[in-house]
């Protein structure tokens, strides 16, 4: 049996690469998924990367079967399982050395606008229409590190998403049952249209 994917992980990750981009100013193509063969954009840019997920957080999966007479046989009857789910993003910013003339232009300040929008009606309104919810952004981290003989400005927030996991399959049903007993003087047809 082939299981259909439980949830679209294209249009996940699309809107989470909106949000994070829109969020921070950073252009589109300056928000790359860590761990692809994406180049490392200009400074400043930033990185996203699913570190856990989909975890499910009820411990069983929901069925909801439903009948359409109308469907092809065998397929008549569809049980669907579903459960909600979170993911565990890390969102990065990059911003290379920090002007002292300039000291927000720094990957701290980038984060904080993430963490910020989270809270905004209209990003949680987009990111609820493609059936994402924010549960819970985590706290900025300041990770600058030495790379070669300058610091980088790096920061670092891990936010909680949820979204749902959807698995569905087909079955068909008994129309009609014939029942008979001597002992119980049955001998009954039962079923749709009888």
């Amino acid at each position: 049996m082939t299981v259909s994917n439980p949830i679209d992980m294209e249009a996940f990750e699309n809107a989470i690469h909106s949000w994070f981009s829109e969020a921070t100013g950073f252009d589109k193509k300056a928000v790359i998924w860590r761990q692809t063969s994406a180049p490392q954009p200009k400074y400043p840019f930033g990185s996203l990367m699913i570190t856990s997920g989909p975890t499910p957080v009820a411990p069983q999966w929901e069925q909801r079967p439903s009948t359409d007479l109308t469907r092809g046989r065998g397929e008549e009857v569809e049980f669907v399982v579903c459960v909600p789910c979170s993911f565990m993003i890390s969102c990065q910013a990059y911003v290379g050395q920090v002007d002292a003339r300039n000291p927000n232009e720094n990957a701290l300040q980038y984060m904080a606008k993430a963490q910020s929008s989270l809270s905004l009606p209209s990003v949680i309104a987009d990111l609820q229409a493609v059936q994402i919810a924010v549960i819970r952004p985590g706290p900025v981290q300041n990770i600058n590190e030495l790379i070669e003989d300058a610091f980088v400005s790096r920061a670092n927030m891990d936010v909680e998403f949820g979204a749902a996991l959807n698995v569905a399959e087909y079955t068909g049903y008994i129309e009609k049952v014939h029942g008979t007993s001597t002992s119980l003087g049955i001998d009954q047809i039962f079923g749709v249209g009888v």
